[in-house]
């Protein structure tokens, strides 16, 4: 999920971890190498904290972190800390959706008209011309409402909104081109997707995304927030936005408008743990999981780095994919909220990593910094 309006620079003072240090002449160790580059991003990109975690497929899961908890406390952050995963919630309704079509329950290329009949309301386009496949890939030219959120940040922290309110707020702006023309991120998309496996399913999203992939991948620090919840559950980090001096405290807000698009919570572990399941075929049948990682290239105009963890990625039914550098191709996602950000990526053999950091500001290079984290900590794993 995007709020760029509020991505300004402001210093702050931040504990950083120290890495193991190394024996002169020594090769350094895996660990020394992603501690050592977290180190370098808290240090040049002044992140309070920052989280990392390693593993999956056949090796064993490693964490690191740096930074602490909150502002003005030297209590230091700890890699089981929740976060809020922003825009990595997409690939959990997205699944979802796959297992709904695995069942023949839904058709990715039947329309949204068919599924959520009159729902769908603009001047410029009818539910009878969006596709669900459409919405998985962000080519139905819908317009976006994040924008609303982010000219009025303080308003929203704690105000609620259901997710019909929160795609007519949407539907209140132009389309960006025609259905299928090309790829345009927007969280309506996810939010119409939730809609529709709460009518075909007749159950809720969040019940949908509990029963079907937390519980049996046993995420026990992952959920989806209650209605109206605002504060996070377990043990946390505190999240920033550069607004007043000293910064806005973001950590407690009313996620609702992000729905199946943004609003969950886990931890680095456990998408690490959830994103190499669905790598390696675990999480949705193989034919499905084909379907996610047919890609187009996420490009068009005004495309925002919200959503892509590495430039020149392709989308596929939300998963992202991108060539590592030691080679082969990592499927993820990255998700943005006020105060946090996070990426995270896996292998088909099931080697992930996900980095998380709160935010008090963004540097123009600390997102190419947390997407190289990644691909090291992959490519090092």
């Amino acid at each position: 999920m995007k709020i760029s309006r509020i991505s300004v620079l402001i210093g702050v003072t931040t504990l950083l971890a120290t890495s193991t240090a190394t024996v002169a002449g020594a090769v350094p160790t895996k660990s020394d190498q992603i501690q050592a580059a977290l180190s370098e991003t808290m240090e040049l990109d002044r992140w309070p904290a920052a989280l990392v975690a390693v593993g999956g497929g056949s090796q064993e899961l490693r964490t690191y972190e740096a930074g602490v908890v909150e502002l003005g406390s030297t209590k230091e952050a700890e890699a089981k800390s929740q976060i809020r995963i922003g825009s990595s919630t997409k690939t959990f309704t997205a699944a979802v959706m796959m297992q709904l079509v695995a069942e023949d329950k839904v058709d990715l290329d039947q329309t949204v008209e068919s599924y959520l009949p009159g729902v769908l309301r603009h001047p410029d386009v009818k539910g009878e011309d969006i596709t669900v496949r459409h919405l998985l890939q962000h080519t139905s030219g819908l317009p976006d409402m994040s924008d609303d959120v982010a000219r009025n940040i303080l308003e929203w922290q704690h105000r609620y909104i259901s997710p019909r309110a929160s795609l007519d707020l949407a539907l209140t702006h132009p389309t960006t081109n025609a259905p299928g023309e090309f790829f345009q991120y927007s969280n309506a998309n996810y939010i119409l997707a939730g809609l529709i496996i709460e009518a075909v399913s007749g159950r809720p999203l969040p019940e949908q995304i509990d029963e079907r992939i937390i519980t049996p991948l046993n995420l026990e620090n992952t959920y989806f927030p209650d209605q109206g919840e605002q504060e996070i559950r377990g043990e946390h980090l505190h999240s920033y936005i550069p607004i007043g001096d000293p910064a806005t405290d973001y950590t407690t807000f009313d996620p609702s408008w992000g729905y199946g698009a943004g609003a969950m919570i886990s931890t680095v572990s456990d998408l690490t743990e959830f994103f190499s399941a669905l790598a390696q075929g675990d999480v949705v049948p193989a034919d499905q999981l084909e379907e996610m990682q047919k890609t187009i290239p996420a490009a068009g105009p005004g495309v925002p780095a919200d959503g892509a963890l590495w430039e020149g990625t392709r989308y596929g039914l939300g998963l992202v994919s991108f060539e590592l550098s030691c080679g082969g191709v990592a499927w993820g996602h990255g998700g943005d909220v006020p105060g946090t950000m996070s990426r995270v990526a896996a292998t088909a053999d099931g080697r992930a990593a996900a980095v998380a950091v709160t935010q008090n500001a963004v540097t123009a290079e600390g997102d190419p910094r947390l997407r190289a984290l990644v691909d090291m900590a992959i490519c090092e794993s």
